[in-house]
């Protein structure tokens, strides 16, 4: 197995209605939806030169759900143990570097383990997230090439050489930054 799994995060040009009717279409489920909201903190001072997946693992993100479907609602925490997790990681020196909200839309068919999501992440656009367990184990540009082959077969007309959206990355410096791998 490849000691990273590919994710790609593909930049979408129209709106997430015209998405969701297009992947419906295709027999895919809406089984999760949601408002989410995470806050990353980290002890980091400079993310430069960092790749996406190193930003994500140099903060820990503490996340909020709000109009939720298909999800355990006993999972969900509330605003006080969310407050009370902010002020100890303050008290530890963490820093509050991120605070994103997206729509997030989950949709598979029921024999599949991942999901192909779309979310619409406020300073960032709209994406579409894909990677599949199926494809673990080969090489990651052979990866990526069954994900983006697969998206198209969903509808998307992604190429091979088109790059996506690293969220944080982006975020971070203001500006759209692109790779192959948004979990690379």
């Amino acid at each position: 197995m490849s000691k990273l799994v590919v994710e790609v995060g593909m930049e979408l040009d129209k709106n997430l209605i015209f998405y969701h009717e297009m992947l419906v279409k295709h027999g895919l489920i809406l089984s999760f939806a949601c408002i989410t909201h995470d806050l990353y903190y980290t002890k980091e001072t400079n993310f430069d030169n960092m790749t996406e997946n190193q930003i994500k693992n140099a903060c820990i993100r503490i996340r909020k759900l709000d109009a939720v479907i298909g999800v355990n609602k006993d999972k969900i925490i509330n605003e006080s143990e969310i407050k009370e997790k902010e002020d100890e990681l303050i008290k530890q020196g963490f820093k509050k570097v991120f605070d994103t909200i997206k729509l997030d839309f989950q949709y598979k068919k029921p024999e599949w383990y991942n999901y192909i999501q779309l979310q619409d992440i406020k300073d960032v656009g709209l994406l579409v997230y894909w990677e599949n367990k199926k494809f673990y184990e080969l090489p990651l540009d052979q990866q990526r090439k069954e994900l983006l082959n697969e998206l198209n077969s969903y509808g998307f007309n992604f190429k091979e050489n088109e790059l996506g959206v690293d969220k944080l990355r982006t975020l971070y410096y203001g500006k759209k930054l692109y790779s192959k791998n948004q979990n690379g």
